[in-house]
Formats: structure tokens, C-alpha cells, sequence
């Protein structure tokens, strides 16, 4: 009868007092998630178990450093709380706070005895997370207390030292190496460090990752040598490095365009500079192109072209400059007879076609297709071009006697070609210059 009473008493203090525990806990939690710091003092007073965990595994120090609440952590550190508590998905208070880049908890947990090399499920470390934050001094405190440097996640096989290459943190890329990290490993997608620089536009990590032993010609996984996809990315900066780097300024991609193609698209000067001082040929001429290429109003330019046709097609003027004072040879043509005025033509800016005007007077020079200059410059411009300057270009040819009315090899003439765009303007021009010289257009505008 005795042992009867005792445990139904027991029984009665646990469904009062377990209740209670368990409104503490997720009072706590509560208190965390709501920043609200005199709540959780008092909790904490009251003796609330602090390592407390949500159904995925999440603590109360884990909430407080995701929310990165350093008063928090520290209060739940001070209490007892665990550092390598972690949740179904790998996630300790260490990794949270590299990855929001907290120097401050990242130390204050290292001191707590926090696993260095802490991992998530995919093979991340906080190593690579604090690299990918920015944040030297968090990367500094964990190289100091012993985390691998050159531990690859599972996913795609990337590094630290790549997570903070590709995301410019040129300072963290010069503490991984200076701690043996290595400037020639390969991710699952045959990425290594100096790419993903290059890829960011990063002059001075690439300049760092050379200096450390990166190859400069190295290639990108599609075997574009490094140099030709930092100006095919527009990454100038990259570029430059890779030039005072040693890089081959004549190595081409699979379509023969050179770096110096690729910067006279760019229209960087300081490039195009460089790479004429090491050596670049101004006249090297890419692939043939238009035997694969579709028929239409929007093929691709011709192949076979030079890095002068290049930067007259894309309006940089200043580059086309330079080009021609490195001696680049104006009378270079396409796989298909493109002229470099035609060129200049496609670029839409009468000045630019004043300009190559000296260098390439020939108005009446036709392509493989019988396409004319006119034709050039109402040909893959597209609805949204500026028509007052396609205009402006159109008149400048007529007045230097190019002839308006020609059908190319498809029959159609230039108003045929504006007018399917449409190019309202330059067909209302054309029509008016034909008429004015004394013919009639050969096909009228439909509209």
C-alpha cells in the first residue's frame, strides 16, 4: 500500500514538474530567437538546460549565432552551453559563424573547444565558409588552431582556397596560401583557384596565385586558355595579371580568336597595350565560321577575321587606333569578303565609319552573298538600335557614292532587310535617297 502511494505521488510530481522543463526549453529557445536578452538571463538563472535542441538538432547557441547575437552566445557560453552540438544537417555554432563571417564568435568558440574542422553533411568546412565570408581574421584564427587547409567539400570538390578566390577575397586567397594551401588543385569541374580568379575579375589574386606557382596557361575545362576566357569574361583586371604573369599572348581557343580578339571586344586599352608590347599579332585571323553557321539576316559574323574587324564591329573606336598604329592591316577580309568598313558599318556610330572610311574606302565592295555596306548596316542590329545613328551612317555611305539598291544573294535589298526588322527610319531614308538619286526602289516597303 505504501509503494503504492509513493509512486503515485512520484507519477504526479513528474506530470507537473516535466512540463514545466519542457515550457523552460522552449521558453529559452524562444528568448534566443527574439533577441530578447533579459529573458534569457533570467532563464539562464533559473537553471534552464541550455544545450536544449529543436526536433532538427538546433540549439539555443546555434539559433544565437545564425541570428549572429554575440550577447546571446556569449550569455549561453558563459552557462555551460555545448560547441559541437550539431544539427541534422552537419551545422555546429562553429560553422555558423564563419559563415557569417564573425571573427569575434569564431574565436570565442574556438576557445570553447570548438572542432576546428567542422563539417556539414556535404563536406563544407567552416574553413571554406569563413573563406567564402571575407573574413581574414576568422580565417586566420582557425589556420592557427590546426584546420586543414586543403580538404575538398564532397559536392564538387572545391577548396577553401577556391571558395575565396572565386568570390575576390584577395586577402584570405594570400592567407590560405601562405598556410600551404594548393594553388593547383582541380574541382570536379576541372576549376582550379586561378580560374575561379579569372572568372571574378580579381587582378590581385591572380597576380597572388602566380606568384605562389598557378600556371598562366592554364586552360578553362572547355580548353580556352586561361588569358583568352579572362577577356572573353570581360575580366580585364585577370587579364592584366595574367599577362605580367607570363601567360602565352598568342594562344588561341577553339575558334582561333587570340586575347587580343577578345580585348579589342572588351575595349580595354591598357589590355590591347600589353598584349601588343608581348608580342601580339594585330593581324591574326580566327576560323572560318559561316559553313556551320544558319542562313538569315542574323548569321554571325564572318570567320577569319582580325582583331581590328573585331573592335571596328563593336564600337571601340580608341582600340581600332591602336591596332592601326601597331601596324594591323585595314584590308584584311572575312571568310565570306567582309570588308573592314563593312565592319565599322555594323557598329552603328558614324564615327567610327568616318574613321575606318580612310583606311577602307571601298563603298561598293560586295560579300561572297552579295551583300553591300548598306546592307551591312541595317543587317543583325536588331529593332532596339539606335535608328537616328543607323540613319546618320546610311547618309554618310550615300554621300560617298555607295549604291543603295543592291539584292544580295537571297534577292533581298537593304529596305527588304530594315524593313523585316523593322527599321522604320532607314527605310523611310532608303526610300527617300532612291527616289532623290533618280530611281525607284527595286522592292517598295510592305508597310
Amino acid at each position: 500500500m505504501k509503494l503504492r502511494y509513493f509512486l503515485s505521488c512520484l507519477l504526479l510530481v513528474l506530470l507537473v514538474v516535466v512540463p514545466c522543463l519542457a515550457n523552460s526549453a522552449a521558453e529559452l529557445l524562444d528568448a534566443v530567437k527574439r533577441r530578447d536578452h533579459k529573458a534569457l538571463t533570467a532563464l539562464i538563472k533559473a537553471k534552464t538546460d541550455v544545450n536544449v535542441a529543436q526536433a532538427d538538432g538546433a540549439t539555443a547557441l546555434a539559433w544565437a549565432i545564425y541570428l549572429d547575437d554575440q550577447k546571446a552566445a556569449e550569455l549561453l557560453l558563459g552557462a555551460g552551453a555545448k560547441v559541437n552540438t550539431a544539427d541534422e544537417y552537419g551545422e555546429t555554432p562553429l560553422t555558423l559563424a564563419c559563415n557569417n563571417g564573425n571573427a569575434v564568435l569564431v574565436k570565442k568558440l574556438l576557445a570553447a573547444g570548438a572542432d576546428v574542422n567542422a563539417v556539414r553533411w556535404d563536406g563544407t568546412t567552416a574553413l571554406m565558409l569563413a573563406a567564402n565570408s571575407g573574413n581574414v581574421e576568422a580565417v586566420k584564427a582557425l589556420l592557427e588552431r590546426g584546420a586543414q587547409v586543403n580538404i575538398a567539400e564532397t559536392r564538387k570538390g572545391q577548396t577553401a582556397l577556391m571558395w575565396a578566390a572565386s568570390e575576390g577575397h584577395s586577402n584570405v586567397v594570400q592567407a590560405l596560401i601562405a598556410a600551404g594551401a594548393d594553388v593547383k588543385a582541380v574541382s570536379k569541374n576541372k576549376y582550379t583557384p586561378l580560374l575561379f580568379a579569372i572568372v571574378k575579375d580579381d587582378g590581385k589574386s591572380v597576380r597572388q596565385l602566380l606568384t605562389a606557382g598557378a600556371d598562366p596557361n592554364t586552360k578553362m575545362p572547355d580548353g580556352t586558355p586561361a588569358l583568352s576566357a579572362a577577356a572573353a569574361f570581360r575580366s580585364a583586371s585577370a587579364a592584366i595579371g595574367l599577362v605580367d604573369g607570363g601567360a602565352d599572348v598568342k594562344a588561341a581557343d577553339q575558334r582561333g580568336n587570340t586575347p587580343l580578339h577578345g580585348a579589342a571586344q572588351l575595349g580595354d586599352a591598357e589590355l590591347v597595350k600589353k598584349l601588343l608590347a608581348k608580342g601580339a599579332d594585330p593581324n591574326a585571323r580566327n576560323i572560318p565560321v559561316l559553313a556551320r553557321a544558319p542562313q538569315g539576316f542574323f548569321r554571325p559574323p564572318a570567320g577569319q577575321i582580325s582583331p581590328l574587324h573585331v573592335a571596328a564591329r563593336a564600337n571601340q573606336l580608341e582600340i581600332v587606333k591602336l591596332l592601326v598604329a601597331a601596324n594591323a592591316d585595314p584590308k584584311i577580309k572575312g571568310e565570306d569578303g567582309t570588308t573592314l568598313l563593312m565592319q565599322a558599318v555594323a557598329s552603328t556610330n558614324v564615327e567610327m565609319v568616318k574613321y575606318v572610311f580612310e583606311l577602307d574606302s571601298d563603298v561598293k565592295a560586295i560579300t561572297d552573298s552579295k551583300n553591300t555596306v548598306v546592307h551591312a548596316s541595317v543587317t543583325g542590329v536588331g529593332p532596339t538600335a539606335d535608328q537616328k545613328e543607323i540613319c546618320k551612317v546610311i547618309r554618310f555611305l550615300a554621300e560617298k557614292g555607295a549604291p543603295l539598291d543592291e539584292r544580295n544573294a537571297q534577292g533581298r535589298t537593304p529596305i527588304d532587310v530594315a524593313d523585316f526588322l523593322p527599321l522604320d527610319q532607314a527605310v523611310d531614308l532608303l526610300t527617300e535617297l532612291i527616289i532623290k538619286s533618280g530611281a525607284k526602289p527595286k522592292t517598295p516597303t510592305k508597310r
